[in-house]
């Protein structure tokens, strides 16, 4: 029960600040992401984006690494970097005795591991309800071999959405920049903006 109640918090928490963005378009507590060259996630990537983003504020639900960019609102589009995640850490905050648990990185991680961990990412900080993994390939993301995952997933608010995950391990530290976006139209319309932001991302 203590878990479910988490995962609405969490579900509840993206929904509050996606209706933010929504209704302001860039409201005080966000900031405006130019189209220049910038540094993410405490300067551990540096980016450049073609157009224009809204960077999310923080809340007590992030971790130290992570950093989200959205453009329509979190709800419906969002790009979320993690950069220099240490080994030992997990990707999400979570309550050491919940049942579903993001597994801590590890340096040692197998491809089917990191799958792993970004299913029980989505599970356990959007409360999603169905991951499906529709490809993983090797691409190259901050001049670091890495893979690319493609997947489908059903958050806690019933929506389809479709995303991309970019995964690199670099002397022992995850570096992961993922796109997620509402299955109907917003996907394919930041996927391009996505992919040459990950093509260009350097640490």
């Amino acid at each position: 029960m203590k878990d479910t109640f988490v995962a609405s918090i969490r579900s509840a928490r993206w929904m509050a600040l996606a209706g933010v963005v929504a209704l302001s378009g860039c409201a005080p507590s966000y900031t405006l992401v130019p189209p220049a060259p910038i540094g993410v996630a405490r300067n551990t990537i540096h980016a450049t984006p073609g157009t224009a983003w809204n960077k999310a504020p923080r809340t007590p639900l992030d971790t130290a690494w992570e950093e989200h960019w959205t453009q329509n609102g979190l709800l419906l589009d969002q790009i979320t970097f993690f950069g220099g995640v240490p080994e030992g850490q997990a990707i999400a905050k979570q309550r050491p005795k919940a049942a579903r648990q993001v597994p801590v990185f590890r340096a040692t991680m197998s491809p089917d591991d990191l799958v792993a961990m970004l299913d029980s990412y989505y599970r356990v900080t959007v409360g999603a309800t169905v991951f499906d993994t529709k490809a993983v390939v090797p691409v190259t993301f901050v001049g670091r071999a890495a893979l690319q995952i493609d997947f489908v997933f059903v958050a806690g608010d019933e929506l389809r959405r479709r995303g991309r995950a970019i995964v690199a391990i670099d002397k022992g530290r995850l570096y992961l920049m993922a796109l997620s976006a509402s299955d109907i139209h917003y996907f394919d319309a930041a996927l391009p903006e996505y992919t040459k932001i990950a093509a260009a991302a350097r640490d």
